[in-house]
């Protein structure tokens, strides 16, 4: 079991050679800078377990960490929990047939790639994270989000504009409807 600490994680990785027969493990801990898209509360820690089969390695990992988001309706800062463990194939990179589309079987969906036998942690952890993050990214399930005529965060309070409602493109309906009904035919 190796510990890692490392200051530049640029270089942070593993040629596939240095994989022995019997696997590796990799932990980590304190990790906060990770790029500059990634806002971190609280630093990453987990862990990278790697067996080599061939020139294909499995690689079974955890990582935690708390990041910032910013909330889609209402642009608040908020603090979004991540623990995930997850299973990735990974591949060399001139495995993959890039001629012709093709239907991707969901067993695929879990493969990274890897390029002149160079496996970077650092772009495996920064996936990961990404992957973890919402599609759409809420400080809360309920939030209001802002006025669209004075940008008062709704959350905090009701502002004093007017909210002018459009009428329903299918209002017209609605009245032929009506108009029908009254009718009685």
């Amino acid at each position: 079991m190796k510990k890692e600490k490392l200051k530049n994680l640029k270089n942070w990785g593993i040629s596939l050679d240095d994989i022995p027969p019997e696997g590796l493990m990799i932990t980590f801990e304190d990790l906060s800078n990770l790029g500059e898209d990634i806002k971190i509360k609280t630093p990453f820690s987990g862990y990278f377990k790697l067996k080599k089969l061939g020139i294909e390695v499995k690689l079974k990992g955890l990582i935690k960490g708390v990041i910032i988001l910013e909330c889609d309706r209402c642009l608040t800062p908020f603090e979004y929990s991540i623990e995930d463990e997850f299973e990735i194939d990974l591949r060399p990179l001139n495995t993959l047939n890039l001629e012709g589309e093709k239907e991707l079987k969901e067993e695929e969906m879990e493969v990274s790639f890897f390029e002149d036998s160079w496996i970077s942690f650092l772009d495996l952890l920064r996936e990961e994270i990404f992957l973890n993050i919402p599609y759409r990214k809420l400080c809360k399930k309920d939030c209001k989000g802002i006025c669209p005529i004075c940008g008062k965060n709704l959350n905090e309070g009701t502002c004093k504009c007017k909210v002018i409602k459009k009428e329903s493109p299918f209002a017209i309906l609605k009245e032929l409807l009506k108009n029908k009904g009254s009718k009685g035919g």
